[in-house]
């Protein structure tokens, strides 16, 4: 069921809140999703601003549903017998926990909505969630993963079941996918998480010890290094880069002075000015 709540696991929180969320009733009669969806995901954060963004979730009503139409893996053998699961109800979820959120915001359920209980949605239905708080956490893109739990019910020979993914597979569901991307007031700086982009050294000017961060789609050898102002390389190495934001803990001793950092992978070269102050 690895496809099972991608587009809607993100919209199920825990935490009381006194705002409110409204669900665009347009997807009224969609089939299940989540909007905005993963490709436009969410807006950005600033730092040290309120944050409050808004998701519109249409929950799935069956298992094959919820699969995207894939009954390859709905079936399950017992006692010689192969039986067909995707069409027992979804009869409601439940979000585990949210790994990777910035400090200060949190993923909340609509608990003005009186079918969410305790943060469960029920199955086949039209709600909503938002995410709200205030974070000072450092600029770059903060993956977000959610792990939930999926109930259903159906009838196995004549043997009614009542079960759910964690009981039946022995774990949750990790769903990845969206992002929190962090900027600031000065520089409002875009990313993109699927594109090739380097942020400003932080601290800057600096007195040697200063984080750069990058970000890229692939997992790939990067070049790093540092130029003075006559184009002389005065540091570089090559690092294995994970996707996503990788972070670069430069501290070696440079002179006063202007300096060019940069990265470099297969297609090209970015790079930006660092400030080198005694």
């Amino acid at each position: 069921m690895k496809k099972l709540l991608i587009l809607f696991a993100v919209t199920l929180g825990c935490v009381t809140a006194n705002a409110q969320c409204t669900a665009d009733p347009q997807y009224q009669n969609s089939t299940y999703g989540i909007w905005p969806d993963t490709i436009q995901n969410l807006p950005i954060v600033v730092q040290g601003q309120p944050y409050f963004t808004t998701l519109t979730v249409k929950t799935p009503a069956t298992l094959l549903e919820a699969n995207s139409g894939d009954s390859s893996i709905l079936y399950i053998d017992t006692l010689g017998t192969s039986t067909f699961v995707g069409g027992w109800p979804v009869d409601s979820m439940d979000l585990v926990q949210v790994n990777g959120m910035p400090t200060g915001l949190v993923l909340h359920c609509d608990e003005l909505d009186a079918n969410v209980n305790n943060c469960m949605l029920p199955g086949s239905y039209l709600t909503c969630a938002y995410v709200d708080g205030t974070t000072n956490d450092p600029i770059g893109i903060y993956p977000i993963e959610l792990v939930i739990n999926i109930y259903t019910h159906g009838t196995i020979i004549i043997i009614p079941i009542s079960t759910d993914l964690y009981s039946a597979l022995g774990s949750y569901e990790s769903i990845t996918g969206y992002n929190i991307v962090i900027s600031n007031s000065a520089s409002y700086e875009m990313f993109n998480s699927n594109e090739f982009t380097l942020l400003q050294n932080v601290p800057n000017p600096t007195k040697n010890n200063t984080t750069i961060q990058f970000n890229t789609p692939n997992s790939n050898m990067i070049k790093f290094q540092i130029t003075d102002m006559f184009g002389k390389v005065v540091y570089s190495e090559n690092i294995k880069s994970d996707i996503g934001l990788n972070t670069i803990e430069f501290n070696n001793i440079l002179s006063t002075g202007v300096y060019t950092y940069s990265v470099q992978n297969e297609e090209r070269i970015i790079s930006k000015r660092m400030i080198i102050s005694k």
